[in-house]
């Protein structure tokens, strides 16, 4: 049967290591004896891990924020400041962790990424008590002392969250499709889209009934409890499981897919000398900096154009099914066009989303903000899962998509300062827009030259 994969020289190298030889990939059952593909079951599980990192995301951490504050008597602009070095901190390993995802695999390195979270939530509850121990350090102040600590903490919170554990699940799932890709990316997008969106509820409802230490406790147990699933039920690609890439194929490949699959496997190094990787990367940099941004400040924002919080918070659910919409018709639509065209539409998002922050008001600029951030979130889900495998195969997509992980993340950190700082000195968020405007722009202008490697 095709279902089998032979040994051709096409195929992605098994990895050199114990943790990702074809024999650990039939423990603690083999998948190719499944009645249907497992793919699919695949999906499902990079899906689920990628919602278990809520608590590491910007969201996820963002209803705690207050509770954080009042306990460890501390600033806005303090925790804020943690936040920063802690996030910018854990972009600084990313492509390392990208390397490990090569080299050991995502049984592994998932497993690791989520123990890792499960830790730091525990750690991070009783943050309260661990700062009063520094009370007998006479040359640092109490506030200076906690700022260190919820630095530590939110590196672990950020690296292990919102880098690894999104990057290894969604490298996962686009491993193991090729033709059905985009129709894979959509499914989970769409799932992880209104996880992501609801998240804040459930946590909020969680610290009304357990408290804020209490959720994050309860959350490291769950935690703890998907890393055996990971173990059990996470897969790092099909060939060494003995299956092709989408399954059985239906029908002969045509000449253009009989290229794809012969196409050539990028290093980090060779992609980055390439603009389409810098066209994506820096696309998907952007949304990470403008939506963290955006969401960091929204009640400020808002309120600043003279917008009740109401208003501020009713663009969520709006931007949210957009940005699902736009998801499933670019995953759709991935599979068919070249993937440029992708990067002008978010370029354009951007642009809309920008022109919707310098002209807030209470007429058209605040649809405009809704119709740009969904498009802008949007496309992201789609460019950022499918764009790296066609164009620089999957053999090095753990680094790559590591480095690009690593530059979003910076971009999300240093997004709240730049913002704050547009406040603060200006007495409104008009230089904060036009800078985004600025980046937005130039992208557009990028994304008109970019090509795929596999072509040249």
């Amino acid at each position: 049967m095709v279902k089998n994969a032979s040994k051709k020289s096409n195929s992605i190298p098994l990895h050199p290591n114990l943790f990702c030889m074809s024999n650990y990939a039939k423990i603690p059952f083999r998948v190719d004896r499944w009645p249907f593909f497992y793919g699919w079951f695949i999906v499902l599980m990079g899906t689920l891990g990628m919602l278990f990192s809520v608590p590491g995301q910007t969201m996820g951490v963002s209803v705690f924020t207050d509770h954080l504050i009042g306990e460890l008597k501390v600033s806005r602009d303090q925790l804020s400041l943690a936040y920063m070095f802690g996030t910018i901190g854990s972009s600084l390993f990313l492509t390392l962790a990208g390397k490990w995802y090569d080299r050991y695999g995502v049984r592994l390195v998932m497993s690791g990424a989520t123990i890792m979270l499960a830790l730091a939530l525990i750690v991070a509850s009783f943050s309260p008590a661990i700062v009063s121990l520094g009370k007998g350090l006479s040359f640092l102040p109490l506030s200076y002392f906690a700022v260190f600590i919820m630095s530590l903490l939110f590196f672990m919170i950020r690296f292990s969250g919102q880098g690894v554990m999104t990057m290894s699940s969604r490298n996962m799932i686009m491993k193991w499709f090729d033709r059905k890709r985009g129709l894979a990316n959509a499914l989970s997008s769409a799932f992880v889209s209104f996880g992501f969106s609801m998240s804040p509820l459930i946590l909020a409802w969680g610290i009304g009934r357990f408290e804020w230490y209490g959720t994050w406790r309860w959350l490291a147990v769950l935690l703890v409890l998907f890393a055996v699933l990971v173990l059990v039920f996470y897969r790092d690609n099909p060939e060494i499981c003995g299956l092709v890439p989408d399954g059985k194929n239906p029908r002969p490949l045509t000449e253009k897919e009989q290229l794809q699959q012969n196409r050539k496997q990028f290093t980090l190094k060779e992609a980055r000398k390439t603009t389409a990787f810098w066209g994506v990367a820096i696309a998907t940099t952007f949304n990470g900096f403008f939506v963290t941004g955006l969401t960091f400040h929204i009640l400020s924002i808002f309120h600043t154009a003279g917008m009740d919080d109401t208003k501020a918070l009713g663009i969520f659910l709006p931007a949210t099914l957009i940005s699902v919409i736009v998801s499933i018709g670019g995953n759709y639509i991935s599979d068919f066009i070249r993937l440029k065209y992708l990067l002008l539409i978010m370029a354009l998002g951007g642009i809309l989303s920008s022109i919707g922050l310098i002209l807030l008001g209470n007429g058209w600029s605040y649809y405009v903000l809704i119709v740009g951030n969904g498009t802008l979130s949007g496309m992201y889900s789609v460019l950022s899962a499918v764009a790296f495998p066609r164009y620089f195969g999957r053999k090095h997509l753990g680094a790559i998509s590591g480095f690009n992980m690593s530059m979003i993340v910076f971009g999300s950190a240093i997004a709240p300062l730049i913002f704050s700082l547009s406040k603060t000195q200006t007495g409104s968020y008009h230089h904060a827009g036009m800078f985004s405007l600025t980046v937005a722009a130039l992208i557009f202008l990028l994304a008109t030259r970019v090509r795929n490697p596999q072509t040249n």
